[in-house]
């Protein structure tokens, strides 16, 4: 699909899969990928599911060309660099809008009008997907979905991004506009090693000593925010058990949810 935004104007590959028996009103889910950028392997990943539960499936691929390194991904290209505490780009630069545009051309191609999307995001995609929640001031999602995220960015104004939110000067709309998102912070309850891509700065850190750890206390936090502002608050927090650091395994936790949206 065509997309101007990010490092170059390149187009945006999106792999999908459509079983034979899906039709419009069947749910669609916009699965995005890990750090390896394997869209393709996610889509594949997804195909029994697929099968099974008539889903139809739409795998963007950020390449590294176009959307480079963590700042353009996991980021959203919110900071001008990698870690932390960068120069805040301008908003019109903030990659978050492509997640809208992949919703919109996926309908459009599908001609579906009358089917719920989803966003199912792990690891670097839930980072993504998360700050998305946050950043964004709309979403075209019935619900999204944030699986085993590596390190959040916490509704916190005293921690510079990408841990907090210090420099971005959110309002209290804006807040409102995250807390009542339809979002599932999805967490697998064996996902607690300290593997080797697992961010181990004294930020990260400070979040929990995991990938669960870190889900809890981001999940705890923005509850706390949205009271704090007296905001409703339309998240939810669930884990999946048996399950650890495993994108199409945790999809598992996910089906539930997207049959229930379904009905």
């Amino acid at each position: 699909m065509a997309e101007t935004a990010g490092a170059t104007s390149d187009s945006l590959k999106v792999y999908t899969y459509k079983p034979a028996a899906w039709q419009d009103g069947r749910p669609i889910v916009v699965v995005f990928h890990g750090l390896k950028r394997n869209a393709e392997e996610y889509c594949q990943g997804w195909k029994e599911y697929a099968e099974k539960h008539n889903f139809l499936i739409a795998c963007p691929e950020f390449t590294e060309s176009k959307f480079p390194g963590v700042r353009y991904y996991n980021f959203g290209n919110v900071i001008d660099n990698d870690n932390t505490g960068g120069n805040v780009q301008p908003q019109k630069q903030w990659i978050f809008p492509v997640i809208d545009n992949i919703i919109k051309e996926t309908k459009k191609q599908a001609h579906a009008k009358k089917s719920r999307v989803i966003i199912y995001g792990h690891s670097a995609g839930a980072q993504l997907v998360h700050r998305y929640v946050l950043l964004n001031k709309g979403t075209s999602a019935d619900l999204i979905i944030a699986a085993n995220s590596g390190w959040y960015t916490m509704p916190d104004e005293s921690i510079p991004y990408s841990y907090g939110i210090k420099g971005l000067n959110l309002t209290k709309k804006d807040f409102r506009n995250a807390f009542t998102k339809p979002v599932v912070i999805l967490l697998g309850e064996n996902d607690t090693l300290r593997s080797g891509a697992l961010r181990k700065t004294p930020e990260a850190d400070a979040q929990g000593q995991n990938r669960l750890e870190r889900g809890h206390n981001f999940y705890k936090n923005a509850q706390e925010k949205a009271t704090s502002l007296d905001l409703k608050f339309n998240w939810q927090l669930i884990t999946v058990p048996g399950v650890g650091h495993d994108g199409t395994g945790m999809a598992k936790g996910a089906i539930p949810l997207i049959e229930k949206l379904a009905r």
